[in-house]
């Protein structure tokens, strides 16, 4: 029997749910899932190293690894066959916590306290608890 999947921790939900390609007719479609947006947010965008992502995601270092070789596998897909990208899914939550170490980030929930809220795939929504 697998062990259960543990829930994924990411900054925020991207701005933009999919992407599609331009001039010409797309061949289908690739869902990426949020925690493979962030994998690639974390590692390419914001150029952290697979361990810095693997503890800001709250999972193993050889889990970011295998997330972000699918993701890429996905990625090369969508441009190489022209198909369409949507972003959704996955078992994650949105970071509850006021990182300082997030404080200068543009695309991070931690800003702003009532931005830190929860989300499961199932669409069920947890609101952060605040501080007393």
């Amino acid at each position: 029997m697998p062990r259960p999947q543990k829930q994924r921790c990411i900054c925020s939900l991207p701005r933009a749910g999919g992407f599609i390609p331009q001039g010409c007719e797309a061949s289908g479609s690739v869902n990426l899932t949020y925690d493979e947006y962030e994998v690639i947010r974390l590692l390419d965008h914001r150029q952290m190293t697979q361990e810095q992502c693997a503890e800001r995601m709250g999972i193993s270092r050889p889990t970011v690894t295998r997330i972000y070789d699918e993701a890429r596998r996905k990625v090369a897909d969508m441009l190489v066959n022209s198909r369409n990208l949507t972003i959704s899914g996955g078992d994650v939550y949105v970071c509850p916590a006021m990182r300082p170490e997030c404080a200068g980030e543009e695309h991070c929930c931690h800003r702003e306290r009532e931005q830190a809220i929860g989300w499961r795939e199932q669409g069920e929504q947890v609101q952060a608890e605040s501080e007393t």
